[in-house]
């Protein structure tokens, strides 16, 4: 009876994200709230962006997940400073649900600063995801925020819509967004959660030091979710979908970390220590060669060539910047690329690509896009 209910509640749980991922689409493109100067279009050829999200930032504290991160953030702010890109933050930047805002600010000065030089430069565009849902106030991230990022208002947006081009060629769209809407203590039941961790867990947390900011466990709870967004994704023609939410790094609709819990056969949460310890490093990238999608260093590649016809490179994940081991991953978009790296702590900061593929390639699977009807 079991293995049959959760048959039905797969379709109910679709449905739910779905109507979630719907409503902020079509805010994204009827609602305002983005300036005239925060773009709507992204040059494969020539914009560079990086997307992180889920950093959690907190206080400093014992219950602050962020804290070891902190270091390979830093470092890979000023690389990207240096390199022009433009700073996405895709929401949970601030652990709200734990923290004060003002806390949180002062804990951080360094980092803020950073910040508030690509916000300067009008490199900086900023979501709210469910932890830092306070940021949905303009009036309260002018009083947070603006005097933080050097007295300018900064807007905070749920979702953007960029249409992708290549040399004058338009690819698809790209949907940047959270990825928390529809689900159930996340976004419907948000307030209960909320409740929950700032009065329960975190001074449980504080006595531990044990960090909940990790993958969900349960396999089954991390596919569910996975496959409604990419299959809403793949219901949109020529749609690419980056979200983040689930602290798990997704490379055109592939879990990384599944991918390698799959051949370690244990769960991974300080993933990238145990990938350099077994030395399974050297046989994904040797199979993602064979495979011929991804690029030289990258950890796993597509499905079969046989599944490739069912399965589109529709969804992407950040990761996430909270990591035990004190590593962070992030989505870089730059060069006609799209990449999924990692930044580990220690000077200058390590960074390591473990997925690359060209936009113009990943566009020319997903179904409606402009690429594909332009080569058929």
């Amino acid at each position: 009876m079991r293995g049959r209910a959760g048959r039905r509640s797969a379709p109910i749980y679709d449905r739910r994200v779905a109507a979630g991922l719907t409503a902020a689409h079509w805010r994204a493109r009827h609602l305002h709230w983005w300036p005239d100067a925060v773009p709507r279009t992204y040059e494969a050829a020539a914009d560079r962006i990086i997307v992180l999200s889920d950093l959690h930032r907190g206080k400093r504290d014992r219950a602050d997940d962020f804290r070891p991160c902190a270091e390979a953030y830093a470092a890979a702010l000023d690389h990207y400073a240096r390199e022009g890109y433009t700073l996405v933050l895709l929401g949970d930047t601030e652990e709200l649900w734990k923290n004060r805002p003002g806390a949180v600010v002062d804990a951080y000065p360094g980092l803020y600063r950073r910040e508030a030089a690509f916000h300067r430069e009008g490199r900086l565009i900023r979501f709210w995801g469910n932890h830092d849902e306070d940021w949905a106030s303009p009036a309260l991230v002018a009083q947070e925020l603006g005097e933080t990022y050097g007295g300018e208002a900064i807007p905070v947006g749920e979702g953007l819509l960029l249409e992708a081009r290549e040399n004058g060629r338009r690819l698809g769209t790209i949907f940047l967004v959270h990825g928390h809407q529809g689900t159930g203590l996340s976004d419907t039941l948000a307030f209960l959660a909320r409740f929950t961790v700032r009065f329960i867990w975190k001074p449980i947390q504080h006595l531990t030091q044990v960090s909940r900011n990790t993958p969900s466990r349960n396999r089954k709870v991390r596919e569910k979710h996975l496959g409604a967004m990419r299959r809403w994704a793949e219901a949109h023609d020529g749609l690419l979908l980056i979200t983040g939410h689930t602290h798990r790094p997704v490379f055109a609709s592939i879990s990384i970390l599944d991918e390698l819990e799959r051949r370690l056969g244990v769960n991974v949460d300080d993933f990238t220590r145990r990938v350099d310890e077994t030395g399974i490093w050297d046989e994904l990238t040797a199979e993602c060669l064979k495979r011929g999608w991804l690029g030289d260093e990258a950890p796993c590649g597509p499905p079969a060539p046989a599944e490739r016809e069912s399965l589109q490179p529709s969804l992407f994940n950040s990761g996430c910047c909270c990591y035990r081991d004190g590593r962070i991953t992030g989505l870089e978009l730059a060069a006609g690329e799209i990449r999924l790296v990692l930044w580990s702590p220690g000077p200058p900061g390590r960074r390591r690509v473990l997925g690359a593929a060209e936009l113009a390639d990943v566009f020319s699977r997903i179904e409606g896009s402009e690429a594909i009807r332009q080569t058929a």
